[in-house]
């Protein structure tokens, strides 16, 4: 039956759309309840940690996010800190500790309520960043059901669409062409309908189409090429085709680029300017009524969403600082702004900012008003502020003076003079000179009305500081540290000195100088743990590592153990003990200690916050299965059936308890080992069918077809394994179960060609290799 086609258009900006929409539903929720004045201090805190981040000052800003999660346990806005924080660790090329701070947005979700509003958004991109981390580690096993869990359980939202990216880089790391293929053909199909952003499309990126129509698969089979015409109000018109989308019946898309300029009709590229609509079109070739070639058209306005920056005075490269005595220039880009066929101007305020000393806030307001004006975005006070009017830029190409239209970009530029004040000056504001002072904060401010988010008014600002003026002469300076952190780096420095010494005398046999070389680093970071003045907890968390790893250097597993354990208990948050933990039970195991690994990896599977438990449990169980081996070989006799039942239980609680981990489906993979070892071919269908389901980018998928031959092979149901042998060949042609998936086709297809000759099957069984 002819179906009516849904017709979607839809421009990817996950970033901006969410932040926007996230604004709104905060707004909502000031107004049902005013927040407490600690869930103000941390909204505060957290809004100058974003903007020090902006401003490169990442030290400061993560001091000041850590200050949210410690002094604000309870505050929403911790989760907020937590997803700024792991985005700060990801630019910065650190995804280890990505990783161990976003994990702690899992307290988000709730086995008695379901996510919705901010939460939800917090979680997902959350998860979303976890699965790029473990993407730039090039742990793509860890990666794949964290993404998977966004594509399943949250599939309209911009966080699918680019899981589905990471998804398919996964695999083309691993060489799994055609998953690679199926993954990423999926990037940027799903769309939120309810979204109030998708009437909009940004400006200069790519637009996207999405057309639902049953009748496609069977045009495109007919040779008939699907079109869609996209025409914007000021006169572009483009055609574009469209393209079957894998796994999936009756949905198409296509796609162009868009650019900011005069309309080139037939260029491939849509070119869009300030207050544009966007119109497409597709014609329905067949309706349920029996219509011929009906018009479904969508229409999508073009915004622009604002940024706003200080640059040289090129209007090109970002500016570092500015200088007295110097002219400041700052750069907005909005295409909203430029609407007419002259040049626009566009008004920004500029400001100039003092931090009021702290000593001078406590006389003023008492003690209260001095904690109160511990939040730096408090203690700021305006010296100086100038309204400067924007002109829009079209900077000449080569000498020559450009067409009216060339102007027409969207960007706007201007300078502001910079003097220095002095000392009980009165400050002139109606003047056109930013007054400013060393270390003041400048900032610019702009209000955005329109953008990808909607209508409601957005603040956009840039901050920069005042270093000084511009001076060339050499300058003597010298950082003070105090004595007791100064000291603390010294002993961290001399403790790896000695701890690299007893691996060296380790190495060597000589066990004595190793113990020796030990206990001295011992002694310096015992130094470090037992002091009482505060000193920075990065300094205190390495004592503890250099301790553990000093231990273990001596062999002193027992120690080493009581060391991650208060470790725990002091930094909670840190993922060092677990690791630690990790690595004295793989060592016990890796020296056929089975007891002993057995124990300490079962301390992981207790620890609160692990992200390791999965692994943990993972290895439990091969260490139980190993301890069976290893028993049944000393005795001489086959392995008893309870003693291998009872390793199979450690790998069902793995997959049990940890579902989403990647060792869920290499457990699982054991279990179905094991089952068709016992010739339980039923149980051993069911789990097969239960693996490809839930875990669809296992990396041990190519063996598990060739299981799958094999239990459907010895039921007689050889089309099964005819189906899965040429899967095998297909998805996996490099795996190392292909060779013998070759050697076993032909004798399924003999099996095959003799069962359809007498229609019944055979009763003899020829055992495959």
């Amino acid at each position: 039956m002819p179906a009516s086609p849904l017709l979607t258009c839809v421009l990817l900006a996950a970033a901006i759309c969410l932040g926007v929409v996230a604004t709104g539903g905060e707004a909502g929720k000031r107004k049902e309840a005013a927040p407490a004045a600690g869930e103000l201090a941390a909204r505060r805190l957290l809004k100058r940690a974003r903007d020090l981040l902006l401003a490169d000052e990442a030290e400061r800003a993560v001091k000041m996010l850590e200050t949210i999660v410690e002094q604000h346990p309870k505050s929403d806005v911790r989760f907020e800190a937590y997803l700024t924080l792991g985005k700060h660790y990801l630019d910065a090329g650190d995804p280890a500790r990505g990783v161990n701070v976003l994990r702690h947005l899992g307290a988000l979700q709730r086995e008695d309520a379901e996510l919705a509003g901010r939460a939800r958004e917090l979680y997902v991109e959350g998860l979303y960043l976890t699965g790029v981390a473990q993407y730039q580690m090039r742990q793509y096993g860890a990666a794949f059901p964290i993404l998977r869990k966004i594509t399943n359980r949250f599939p309209n939202t911009v966080w699918a669409n680019q899981s589905y990216y990471y998804i398919g880089m996964c695999h083309f790391m691993q060489g799994n062409w055609s998953k690679a293929i199926q993954a990423l053909s999926l990037v940027g199909t799903f769309v939120d309908p309810t979204s109030p952003t998708v009437q909009y499309a940004e400006a200069g990126r790519r637009f996207y189409v999405k057309i639902e129509d049953a009748d496609l698969p069977v045009l495109m089979r007919l040779g008939k090429q699907v079109h869609v015409a996209v025409g914007t109000k000021h006169g572009d018109k483009e055609t574009l085709p469209c393209i079957p989308l894998a796994g999936e019946q009756g949905i198409f898309i296509a796609s162009i680029a868009t650019a900011i300029g005069p309309a080139t009709p037939g260029d491939d590229t849509l070119q869009v300017v300030g207050g544009d609509e966007i119109t497409t079109t597709y014609l329905d070739d067949n309706t349920k009524k029996g219509e011929k070639d009906v018009a479904r058209v969508k229409k999508v306005q073009v915004v622009s969403t604002a940024v706003l920056r200080f640059t040289l005075g090129t209007f090109d490269a970002k500016a570092s600082a500015a200088f007295l005595g110097q002219p400041l220039f700052v750069l907005l880009h909005d295409v909203d702004q430029d609407a007419g066929p002259e040049r626009d101007t566009v008004v920004v305020k500029i400001r100039s900012r003092y931090k009021e000393p702290e000593a001078e806030a406590a006389t003023a307001e008492g003690l209260a008003g001095a904690i109160e004006y511990r939040d730096e975005e408090e203690r700021r006070k305006v010296r100086d502020e100038v309204t400067l009017k924007l002109a829009e830029l079209a900077p000449p190409a080569k000498g020559q003076r450009p067409p009216a239209q060339a102007c027409h970009v969207g960007r706007f530029g201007g300078s502001v003079q910079v003097a220095a004040v002095r000392e009980e000056q009165v400050v002139d504001r109606n003047d056109q000179v930013l007054s400013c002072a060393l270390d003041d904060e400048i900032v610019a401010v702009y209000i955005d009305e329109l953008h990808l988010g909607g209508r409601a008014p957005r603040q956009v600002t840039a901050q920069i500081r005042v270093v000084g003026e511009i001076d060339g002469r050499p300058r003597a300076t010298q950082n003070v540290v105090p004595d007791d952190v100064l000291r603390s780096k010294r002993d961290l420095v001399e403790a790896t000195a000695f701890l690299e010494l007893a691996r060296i005398f380790k190495s060597m046999g000589l066990r004595k100088g190793a113990k020796e070389k030990a206990d001295e680093g011992l002694e310096r970071v015992d130094a470090i743990i037992r002091l009482q003045t505060p000193i920075p907890s990065s300094l205190r968390e390495r004592a503890f590592e250099l301790k553990w790893e000093l231990y273990m250097a001596q062999d002193d597993f027992r120690n080493a153990i009581a060391t991650c354990r208060l470790f725990n208990k002091l930094f909670p948050d840190s993922p060092f003990a677990d690791q630690a933990l990790m690595g004295i039970g793989k060592s016990h195991l890796e020296n056929h200690d089975y007891a002993e690994g057995i124990g300490v990896l079962r301390e992981v599977t207790r620890l609160p916050t692990s992200q390791t438990k999965p692994e943990a449990q993972y290895l439990i169980a091969t260490a139980v299965e190993a301890q069976v081996a290893a028993r049944a070989a000393k005795a001489g006799a086959p392995p008893k059936p309870e003693a291998v039942e009872a390793a199979m239980q450690q790998y069902k609680l793995c997959a049990d308890r940890y579902p989403e981990s990647e060792f869920a489906g290499k457990a699982l993979a054991k279990l179905i080992n094991y089952h068709v070892t016992t010739r339980d071919f039923a149980r051993a269908e069911d789990l097969l069918e239960q693996v490809f389901q839930d875990y669809p980018d296992g990396d041990f998928l190519d063996s598990m077809l060739l299981k799958w031959v094999v239990v459907a092979y010895r039921k007689g149901d050889f089309k099964t394994a005819h189906s899965k042998c040429s899967q095998l060949l297909f998805e996996y042609p490099a795996s190392a179960h292909a060779a013998t998936a070759k050697q076993i086709l032909p004798k399924i297809e003999k099996r095959l060609g003799r069962d359809a000759e007498s229609e019944t099957p055979g009763k003899e069984r020829e055992e495959l290799p």
